[in-house]
């Protein structure tokens, strides 16, 4: 399946939001990881059913407190 990562940039000057396509979730989830860590903002990944992980989410699955699943947290 093929998972969307979408952001912001790192300060409000910068284009509104990017979409990176990526073709796993381990991938996803790294590269969603890398964007928080240099301080982009709405980090949010995505898949073609409709299902997404954003924010405390997100931030606890880059930090290990949490599992990322297929499902995204359906």
């Amino acid at each position: 399946m093929t998972y969307f990562v979408t952001h912001r940039g790192s300060s409000d000057r910068q284009s509104p939001h990017a979409l990176d396509q990526v073709k796993d979730l381990t991938s996803a989830l790294a590269h969603a990881c890398n964007l928080i860590s240099e301080g982009h903002m709405d980090v949010t990944i995505g898949d073609g059913d409709g299902h997404s992980i954003s924010g405390d989410d997100l931030a606890a699955c880059c930090a290990g407190t949490k599992t990322i699943s297929a499902d995204l947290f359906k």
